[in-house]
């Protein structure tokens, strides 16, 4: 009769260990982006009288970010490269305009920006977006001042990337 005992036990350390044992659940969620475009290329022209010149490009460029809180979220662009006729021309011929086609409930505090390039720095194309949100912009890219160019063709990159810090 020892065995029964024994086993009995056994059975009854068994449940209780499986009673105070707690069990937790955690979720990471990781913060996350999405852009599109990731580039664009752009394509000016400048004429010698001005009749036919397309100094101006408008891009759709919509973006979806799942951030950590209090962390802002920032879209900029960088200009890669921009030649013309003659050979390279500094980034700084180059600006933009914003204008937001729709945003989510996180951004709708957030402003599509303008302004105009600076060789050094990556430039914020959208301002007060600080929540989990998607929105897109319509930015214009324009010579700044085409009538000081020579005239013909003008080529260009600019780098856009997403990112919360």
């Amino acid at each position: 009769m020892i065995r029964p005992i024994w086993l009995s036990a056994a059975v009854t350390l068994w449940l209780y260990a499986q009673q105070t044992t707690t069990t937790k659940l955690q979720v990471q969620i990781q913060p996350e982006a999405h852009l599109a475009p990731q580039q664009i290329s752009l394509s000016f022209r400048v004429s010698p009288d001005g009749s036919s010149e397309v100094t101006r490009q408008t891009e759709s460029i919509a973006a979806w970010v799942r951030a950590l809180p209090g962390q802002r979220i920032r879209l900029q662009a960088r200009v890669l490269s921009m030649t013309g006729p003659i050979g390279p021309i500094s980034p700084t011929a180059l600006g933009w305009s914003g204008g937001l086609i729709r945003a989510s409930s996180g951004a709708q505090n957030a402003t599509c920006t303008a302004g105009t390039f600076d060789g050094a720095q990556p430039a914020d194309l959208i301002s007060n977006w600080t929540r989990f949100a998607s929105l897109a912009c319509a930015v214009t890219f324009f010579l700044i001042s085409p009538r000081t160019l020579p005239p013909g063709s003008y080529t260009g990159t600019v780098d856009l990337v997403l990112r919360a810090d």
